[in-house]
């Protein structure tokens, strides 16, 4: 499951509301998925992975995953299914996880 692409109802950071747009899954934990926003909007920061193959993944515009925007949602609340990251997106999305994500 890490690495497809789904359309989702993503909440906003102050939780008051949400919108539809295109998430990357992470996690699998049976029932329900963490996933991560992807956006248009370029940025630059360390969590934040520029989509080398967005129009293979299935992405209408260049797209960043964005891995400081984490969610944990039901897997029934996965819409429609856009594609699959790139073995090279998958590789650029492992390596900032790995080397940003440390507790």
């Amino acid at each position: 499951m890490f690495g497809e692409i789904f359309i989702c109802q993503f909440p906003f950071t102050s939780g008051t509301a949400s919108k539809p747009r295109p998430v990357l899954v992470l996690f699998d934990l049976q029932e329900d998925v963490v996933i991560c926003r992807i956006t248009s909007v370029v940025r630059s920061g360390l969590l934040d992975i520029k989509l080398a193959d967005w129009q293979q993944a299935g992405l209408a515009k260049p797209s960043v995953v964005r891995l400081d925007r984490l969610v944990t949602a039901e897997r029934a609340n996965l819409r429609r299914r856009l594609g699959h990251l790139s073995a090279q997106d998958e590789t650029s999305v492992r390596a900032a996880w790995n080397q940003n994500m440390k507790l």
